[in-house]
């Protein structure tokens, strides 16, 4: 604030504005006698002559001190708003903090940063709008008192020399008809009553050779010697010569034109009157000549500066002032009016310095103040911080024990109590509202979690160590080997895959997909499961062999007949000769199936004949329809027969662009192919082309380039080298789970470690041993505490999976 008063008081910050000459004594144009008859003289010549003092020009320019509060105004306004932003952005930041603890841990010592943020904001934001209202308020409050200051000190000043040289222009018009020059020397010492004066000079007029010369009356001027044409002053004698001479019979010559105008008429009267010996007369006379001596005021128009007085405005240089005022008089009838010229030389250094050391005490002043009130609005902001942040510690105590707290159904019972009645206070409503959700959440995901134990109970996966399944399974019989995959998605869903030894030669497989998700999909799941393992518990080579039809017809009753609305189920089902390779086929819905053909060392798309889904419609319609039939199909030694649901070639990832904004295709007409999607979507899916890519891949040790359409990390290659496989059925369909992981996650230069994907160990050593940018993408991670089976890949982030991954593998050996 100081150095904008400095900058402000001692810069051109405001424009300096001309001062034009009130004397007009450099106009050279003369009257004739139609403008003397017109009577349009007077009002011109009266305009060039004097200014009134009234129209003063400011020191300041107005319009440019108006454009800088504006602009001061603006900044402060503008600090406002960016100091609410701030302050909504750092609520809006901290209540997804507390409202994202149900996800992920909180960083406290985060938090703490961040309320020691808020508070420097907050004081820092106080400050500086106390220095904007400081400063809008005090710098045009300095500027307006200098200017007053400076005003009043130089009219007074003004004044002052006008009041001594009217009264010596009076005493002049006394003494000088009579060339009384030891009275006019008098007059001069009158000057003492202006501190500022450096001297007076009288002059007057001496008719030679027919020319009015200046002569000197009477002056105290120390350095008149240089401005008279004789080596002393010799009063009545010596020429006077000075920066007003040039101009002077120009003036006189004026000024007694006008007077010839207005008053020569009076002094005709007078002389007349003069004549006439009575007392009415002398009464007249008296009357015409204070009316012209009225008139010759006016006309000499008091005192004027030689150069233009500046009343706003003083040089550091010390400037002098010449003030002169014309002594004028009738004279007999002489058409003379102008009979002398008084002259005082006025310094402005002693009134420069008072304003210099008024300037200095009102910047003290004013400074001091200003600290005081900065210093009360900076206390006030620590006090209101502490104050505001106090319901926001309790809030941070109360969400470090709903962080620390892993079972939250301990927390049922505890309510934050914040009575500020603000914002702070809803979001401790909306914390509390929180709490009771994390503990019905908890509540719930305990039973959803035993809900998905049950459904992975169903599939034949190998226990871990906890006593819970893992994600896989591997079975090695005499003549084949089975490998199956299941990962969930979002809770329970209708994903089952199953197979059955039935006695060493025969095997029972089963893949199925109930249509949705959630708890009727599973229950419509586990009936299917019970019915299989029920039915083929009874099956007998000899008595049923491969007619397994009856199983399927079986299943289709019971769906239908339970009438869920929307709800069917997809699925094939299969009875396994591993002696002689012969797989027996009876699918509901489900007719894709795929083999790798080991032989051509390729994967091979086969399509069994087309029947509905069961649960669709009822076993006398399909019956009448042709029925569910049952087809043969060799798997050759060495083949393998892959089945899976549509979770892993509909997975999906988004298109973004280097910004990681989420985009849409806009290459190519809408609605037209571009690659592997719509020209016009906004993703794109793995495809059974990439699948069929990866095990032609695996199964012949090759590499496989995984390229991601829009991506916003370019046209980046990723690499996965399978040579150093071995051509298992659990490779193969690892190598699928892999790759597809790598497909939906994405690298964002604003991760932190915070930001998780969640991956199953066994497909992280798949990973680490295939992935050739392994470090890349895999190389920060940390272990799950929840589930030992499961690690965290950091810094990195992934599109979320839409549906279940199930696979089974079987190959032939």
């Amino acid at each position: 604030m100081s150095l904008l008063l400095f900058f402000a008081a001692n810069t051109g910050l405001f424009a300096q504005t001309e001062f034009k000459d009130p004397g007009g004594i450099n106009n050279t144009g003369g009257i004739n006698d139609s403008t003397i008859k017109s009577g349009n003289y007077l009002k011109e010549w009266h305009s060039s002559w004097s200014a009134p003092l009234g129209q003063k020009t400011p020191r300041y320019s107005i319009i440019i001190l108006i454009i800088f509060l504006i602009i001061i105004l603006l900044a402060a306004i503008y600090a406002v708003f960016k100091g609410i932003e701030s302050t909504l952005l750092e609520k809006a930041r901290l209540k997804e903090k507390l409202m994202n603890a149900d996800r992920k841990k909180i960083n406290m010592s985060a938090i703490q940063r961040n309320k020691k943020g808020i508070r420097f904001k907050l004081v820092s934001f106080i400050v500086i709008v106390l220095l904007l209202v400081i400063s809008l308020i005090s710098t045009p409050l300095y500027i307006v008192m200098d200017n007053v200051e400076h005003q009043t000190l130089l009219t007074s000043l003004w004044d002052r020399c006008g009041i001594l040289m009217k009264g010596l222009a009076s005493n002049v018009k006394a003494y000088l008809p009579a060339r009384n020059e030891i009275e006019l020397s008098i007059l001069v010492e009158q000057m003492e009553a202006i501190p500022e004066a450096k001297y007076i000079t009288i002059t007057g007029f001496r008719n030679i050779n027919f020319e009015f010369k200046e002569i000197v009356l009477a002056s105290n001027d120390p350095n008149i010697n240089a401005k008279i044409n004789t080596d002393e002053l010799q009063p009545g004698i010596s020429l006077f010569t000075d920066l007003i001479s040039p101009s002077l019979d120009e003036l006189r010559r004026n000024l007694n034109n006008q007077a010839i105008v207005r008053v020569s008429r009076l002094s005709q009267n007078i002389h007349e009157l003069s004549k006439i010996r009575s007392r009415e007369s002398q009464d007249e006379i008296q009357s015409f000549e204070t009316r012209i001596a009225k008139t010759l005021a006016e006309i000499t128009g008091g005192h004027h500066s030689k150069p233009e007085f500046n009343f706003y405005n003083i040089s550091s240089e010390d400037p002098l002032y010449l003030f002169y005022m014309p002594v004028m008089y009738r004279q007999g009838i002489s058409n003379n009016y102008f009979h002398g010229l008084i002259r005082m030389e006025v310094s402005v250094g002693l009134i420069a310095e008072n304003i210099k050391q008024y300037e200095s005490v009102l910047f003290d002043t004013i400074s001091i103040i200003s600290l005081i009130t900065l210093g009360i609005g900076l206390l006030g902001a620590f006090i209101f911080s502490s104050l505001m942040l106090m319901p926001i510690r309790r809030l941070m105590h109360y969400v470090e024990i709903i962080r620390s707290t892993e079972n939250k159904g301990d927390l049922a019972g505890m309510e934050i109590q914040i009575n500020t009645r603000d914002e702070i206070s809803v979001l401790g409503d909306t914390i509390n509202e929180m709490m009771q959700n994390l503990i019905k959440a908890e509540v719930a995901a305990s039973e959803l979690s035993i809900g998905i134990e049950l459904q992975k109970k169903l599939l034949p996966l190998e226990v871990g160590l906890d006593g819970n399944k893992l994600n896989f399974s591997y079975k090695k019989y005499k003549n084949v080997t089975f490998f199956g995959y299941y990962e969930g998605a979002r809770g329970i869903s209708g994903d089952y895959f199953d197979y059955q030894d039935l006695g060493g030669r025969y095997y029972a497989i089963i893949k199925c997909d109930v249509s949705g998700h959630g708890v009727p999909a599973a229950l419509l799941t586990m009936q299917v499961a019970t019915m299989f393992l029920n039915y083929f518990k009874q099956w007998d080579p000899d008595r049923i062999g491969t007619n397994i039809a009856e199983i399927v017809y079986q299943i289709n009753s019971f769906m239908e007949t339970l009438a869920f609305k929307g709800r069917f189920a997809a699925f094939t089902l299969c009875i396994f000769d591993s002696q002689y390779g012969d797989l027996h086929f009876c699918n509901a819905g489900d007719n894709i199936i795929r083999i790798f053909d080991s032989a051509e060392g390729r994967l091979k798309k086969i399509t069994l004949p087309q029947t509905p889904a069961a649960g669709v419609l009822p076993n006398s319609i399909i019956e009448s329809t042709g029925g569910y039939q049952v087809q043969t199909l060799t798997l050759g030694h060495g083949d393998i027969l892959l089945l899976y649901t549509d979770g892993i070639e509909e997975a999906r990832r988004l298109f973004r662009d280097a910004s990681l904004n989420e985009i849409i295709c806009s290459e190519g007409v809408n609605g037209e192919i571009h690659g592997n999607h719509i020209a016009g979507q906004s993703n794109e899916e793995m495809g059974s082309d990439r699948i069929q890519q990866i095990v032609n891949a695996v199964m012949n040790r090759k590499t496989f380039i995984l390229r991601k359409w829009h991506n916003p990390e370019g046209d980046q290659l990723l690499q996965f080298d399978f040579s150093t496989c071995s051509g298992g059925v659990d490779e193969l369909i690892m190598a699928m789970i892999a790759v597809e992981k790598i497909f939906r996650c994405y690298r964002d230069p604003g991760a932190s470690k915070n930001d998780m994907v969640l991956v199953d160990k066994k497909i992280d050593a798949f990973l680490k041993e295939h992935f050739l940018q392994y470090k890349i993408f895999c190389g920060n991670t940390r272990e799950c505490p929840q589930n030992r089976a499961y690690m965290y890949y950091t810094y990195l982030k992934e599109d979320e999976l839409y549906d279940d991954l199930t696979f089974l593998g079987i190959k032939r050996l």
